[in-house]
């Protein structure tokens, strides 16, 4: 059956879930929120904003907005593109504009800076590396590569140089997975060679990439596009226990001219940590979807969240989703008007995903 004739089924909405129910965050980001974390370790979310900040929240508690507690920012001074915590959680990051990865240790509120890039980091990611013995850090950017970094050190302790421009990227276990301006995929196993590409392959989507994402284990992965659709891609070729596969996601009827169909940017798609099979994916028209890539279903479908949806992530156990709500820049900043809907929610899947 071709991805793009998938049926749907299990579909159900927002306002049909048991118990289902949205908290919107405080009041933080003062522009458009670029990406949204959890930590592995606690109930603790991050947020990085072109408000030129990454903002921490403490939603153990996230009965109501008055709940939810911000507990500390990392302030860079220029728009933050993605963030991150360590495994622990005692640590959190932002990837900057400014060519930085600036670290926080949140016990001290201490803030450690790393140099070395050459253009805005696009990404950054704490990743196991089994031959150190220390957190260690790896950061895509657009000067065309890839830098482990140790934060006890101010240089690199390793540079991988990859082809074109990092577009996006996201590890867990032992790969990291690298989308590339060329529309090329690089895959790197952690365990082997973390300055060597294991498998260098095409895009499965035709258009620019914009969001990656890693599931449990890293035995798959998964990227977004510009033109309305995701694609989940087994890691090794050799795994013919897992499909490969892509589909239309973030598409609807024009609204104003007959048989055309609308297309939106997948500004993120993101893995369950607690579910190697499913994927949420966010989009341009202001909705986003849950799947199942192995049965090739739709667990969720909702309905407009009042304008794009530009960052999600799943908590650690899988039972909740944050989702950001903002201007996502598709249409250049000529549209970026002042006053528009801005804000950090999450849902709490009462009756589960699986």
């Amino acid at each position: 059956m071709k991805a793009d004739k998938w049926k749907l089924t299990g579909v159900t909405t927002a306002g049909k879930g048991l118990l289902d129910r949205d908290v919107e965050f405080p009041k933080g980001p003062e522009d458009t929120i670029s990406a949204l974390r959890w930590s592995p370790a606690a109930n603790h979310l991050a947020a990085a904003s072109w408000d030129g900040r990454v903002y921490i929240y403490d939603a153990t508690n996230s009965t109501s907005t008055d709940s939810i507690k911000g507990v500390a920012a990392i302030a860079i001074g220029a728009p933050v593109l993605d963030c991150d915590f360590s495994k622990d959680g005692t640590l959190a990051l932002g990837a900057g504009a400014d060519k930085k990865i600036h670290i926080m240790d949140l016990a001290s509120a201490t803030t450690t800076t790393l140099e070395g890039h050459d253009a805005p980091v696009r990404s950054a990611r704490f990743v196991e590396v089994p031959s150190t013995n220390a957190p260690i850090v790896a950061s895509g950017s657009w000067d065309k590569t890839v830098r482990y970094w140790d934060q006890r050190q101010q240089r690199p302790v390793g540079t991988l140089t990859v082809p074109e421009r990092v577009y996006a990227m996201d590890a867990d276990g032992p790969l990291l997975a690298i989308a590339t301006a060329d529309n090329h995929m690089q895959l790197v196993d952690l365990r082997a060679n973390p300055l060597e590409v294991w498998r260098s392959l095409e895009s499965p989507l035709k258009y620019q990439t914009t969001s990656a994402s890693v599931c449990p284990g890293g035995t798959r992965w998964a990227i977004g596009g510009i033109d309305g659709r995701a694609a989940a891609q087994v890691s090794d070729e050799k795994d013919k226990s897992l499909d490969n596969l892509q589909f239309k996601c973030h598409r609807k009827p024009s609204p104003t001219k007959s048989n055309q169909t609308d297309v939106y940017h997948v500004n993120a798609v993101c893995f369950s940590p607690a579910h190697e099979d499913v994927l949420a994916t966010a989009g341009g028209d202001g909705t986003f979807n849950v799947w199942d890539v192995r049965t090739r279903c739709r667990l969720r479908s909702f309905p407009p969240a009042g304008g794009p949806v530009t960052a999600i992530a799943f908590s650690r156990d899988g039972m909740s989703l944050a989702y950001a709500v903002g201007y996502d820049w598709a249409k250049g900043y000529l549209h970026n008007k002042e006053g528009g809907v801005r804000k950090i929610v999450v849902r709490v899947f009462g009756e589960g995903l699986k």
